[in-house]
């Protein structure tokens, strides 16, 4: 295999089969101890989804990420050492049981062929860091969790790693002359599927017309 090919993999839904993020702060929220501000948090946070704030401000602006950022904003306080124990708990428990196979044997293929193959997800860094240790794979980009001496700040750190965001992370990510694979399972991808030189969907059990319609290639998993 060439030594220019950059092979580039979404997380949520192409690897693992749900979205990643905000069930990671629910594995926390379970296994931590909680403060009383905690317990507060998660009430106001249950209160605005009940009164479906969050899907209404989606319709005004379908591009926002406000509640994944309150579902973390839970987790202030905490501080690095627990999330991190209880993020290894949460690749070990919750990720790997959840593979997506036919997926993750085509990561393996080019980690073997001697492809640069890098992550590039909207989940958080704090386990995506144990899924590529576990496979060898040196390079992941992705969302990140804010700590300050020690502690969560319940904020992320830089930009969130989706939709238009990937594009400035690619961009950075990628080297002059570099054939460029991507392997997704979302629309939402689109922006960065269409500057790439191959372009490989991940589908749950039947093909995606968006996808077909563009001819992209499909990998199908029940």
């Amino acid at each position: 295999m060439s030594e220019h090919r950059l092979v580039i993999f979404d997380f949520c839904g192409t690897l693992i089969r749900f979205q990643t993020a905000d069930r990671y702060v629910s594995f926390c929220l379970r296994n931590a101890p909680q403060s009383k501000s905690t317990r507060l948090r998660q009430f106001l946070v249950r209160t605005m989804e009940k009164l479906k704030l969050f899907k209404i401000y989606n319709r005004i602006n379908k591009a926002n990420n406000w509640h994944k950022r309150m579902i973390l904003w839970q987790l202030k306080g905490l501080d690095y050492s627990t999330c991190d124990q209880l993020a290894q708990k949460y690749f070990e428990q919750e990720l790997l049981p959840n593979e997506i196979a036919p997926a993750v044997q085509q990561m393996q293929a080019h980690i073997t062929d001697g492809d640069r193959v890098c992550l590039l997800s909207g989940g958080y860094d704090i386990y995506i860091r144990h899924f590529a240790a576990h496979y060898g794979i040196r390079e992941y980009v992705s969302s990140r969790i804010e700590f300050q001496n020690g502690l969560c700040t319940g904020k992320m750190q830089g930009l969130d790693c989706m939709r238009g965001n990937k594009l400035v992370f690619f961009r950075e990510l990628r080297k002059k002359g570099e054939h460029t694979i991507f392997y997704t399972d979302s629309i939402s991808d689109i922006p960065l599927l269409e500057i790439v030189d191959e372009q490989i969907i991940v589908s749950h059990a039947a093909p995606q017309k968006w996808a077909e319609q563009r001819n992209y290639k499909q990998i199908l998993w029940n």
